[in-house]
């Protein structure tokens, strides 16, 4: 059983020190932004998809996940979208700002902040699970983007890229491919295991250098009603469905895993897709960086929180 100290100390302080070193790199000019901006796509087109597929490739993945749990997973998702859509219209976000807006409460960096945090409390396991629930984040919170976005850009709506986009994403890929390998009972030889396991024990500490790099630059202005918006990614919603979710009988690890997963700061690709749309990046790119450093004492303190409730 885990335990609240342990947690803190063993699981948090590592990734939060990792991020508060990336930040101090980028004051003290030793990474600059072409490292970052580089050392990024590293980790999301090589070092991750690596992780993910030894990950699922070594795993033993039956029962690695229930289906009521995936369910419920995904219609959290969904129903803070339509909760982060509500709260647009019901503060009167004027209407160029409201696909921005929610975006930032609902598009969580669940592929690399989460995924460090479970990795680190539950090692290989935490990769496997840690894969799936990004994978299915990844898909849900794309298409919604889409939805959103197009609607107040007034833009048609086009899914079919979208979905193209999705099937291109090395992430998936890499998780898709992984499963596949671990069906079909795939052996490689101990030394191409060996070297992948290096490629995707770089992911985790360089994606939080990078976080962290990030967050030394950025800016923390943002406009008026936005910090509802972040409200609504790092703590009204974390809270209020893992609180469903300890109602409804998930266990332990499972409510962890979606605290985790749904407490994750506003995703990186929110940006990209902001920008895309010609909406407003440099409030995407600010509201990036302020819920990062929320999230990450959210999760802090949430995390030993439920394990006390949970009667660890």
């Amino acid at each position: 059983m885990l335990e609240t100290q342990s947690v803190i100390l063993d699981v948090a302080a590592p990734v939060l020190l990792m991020i508060a070193m990336g930040a101090f790199l980028r004051r003290i000019h030793l990474i600059n932004d072409g490292f970052i901006l580089v050392s990024s796509r590293f980790v999301f087109q090589v070092s991750m998809p690596a992780l993910f597929f030894f990950g699922m490739m070594g795993n033993n993945l039956s029962g690695l996940i229930s289906l009521n749990l995936a369910a419920y997973f995904l219609a959290a998702i969904g129903l803070t979208f339509l909760l982060s859509w509500w709260l647009a219209v019901k503060l009167n976000v004027p209407e160029r700002q409201r696909g921005v807006f929610v975006q930032i409460a609902f598009r969580g960096n669940c592929g690399i902040f989460s995924v460090a945090l479970v990795v680190n409390m539950f090692g290989q396991e935490g990769v496997a699970l840690g894969g799936v629930m990004s994978g299915l984040s990844v898909l849900l919170f794309n298409i919604l983007a889409e939805v959103i976005l197009t609607r107040y850009s007034h833009g048609q709506l086009r899914l079919v890229p979208v979905l193209k986009s999705l099937l291109k994403n090395p992430l998936i890929v890499s998780i898709v491919l992984g499963v596949g390998a671990n069906m079909i009972g795939l052996t490689l030889p101990a030394f191409v295991m060996k070297t992948g396991s290096l490629i995707g024990g770089l992911s985790l500490p360089l994606a939080l250098v990078c976080i962290g790099g990030s967050l030394a630059t950025s800016g923390f202005s943002l406009p008026k009603h936005f910090s509802m918006a972040m409200l609504c990614k790092v703590l009204l919603s974390p809270l209020l469905f893992t609180a469903i979710g300890y109602g409804l009988g998930f266990s332990q690890k499972e409510l962890l895993f979606l605290f985790i997963f749904l407490a994750a700061p506003t995703a990186a690709s929110a940006y990209v897709t902001a920008v895309a749309k010609g909406d407003d990046g440099k409030s995407t790119a600010n509201a990036i960086a302020s819920t990062t450093l929320v999230s990450s004492v959210v999760i802090v303190v949430g995390i030993p929180l439920i394990i006390w409730v949970t009667g660890s």
